[in-house]
């Protein structure tokens, strides 16, 4: 038997998907200024989701990509960033993640206390 169940597979890989989001996100945000660039995104909610939907092997072996965003010029120079809306997601997905990894870690301690650890 394993003590990581499907559950806690997801929270590791739905945490996982979220740091690389954050990632992704600053890096929209660090290029506001460079002509042509185009933002990218994370979609893990959807990729997790249908893992989950597929079974606990599927969401064993999931993994997250950046996605460039469909192209959209918002300047003369062609750059696609709105740095106050990246700002908005950044700032939505860090508070995710902080109830992600608190979720994680009550589950963590739930387990050391049956186990007569904690």
């Amino acid at each position: 038997m394993s003590v990581s169940d499907t559950t806690q597979i997801a929270l590791q890989r739905a945490i996982s998907g979220a740091h690389l989001r954050a990632a992704v996100l600053v890096d929209n945000i660090a290029n506001a200024d460079t002509p042509g660039f185009q933002p990218a995104d994370v979609d893990f909610h959807s990729a997790l989701r249908e893992a989950l939907g597929r079974g606990p092997e599927a969401v064993r072996e999931l993994g997250f990509a950046p996605q460039r965003r469909a192209p959209v010029a918002m300047r003369a120079d062609g750059n696609g960033v709105d740095a106050e809306a990246e700002s908005a997601k950044l700032a939505e997905n860090a508070l995710e993640l902080n109830a992600l990894v608190a979720v994680a870690g009550a589950r963590a301690q739930i387990l050391r206390t049956a186990m007569g650890v904690a």
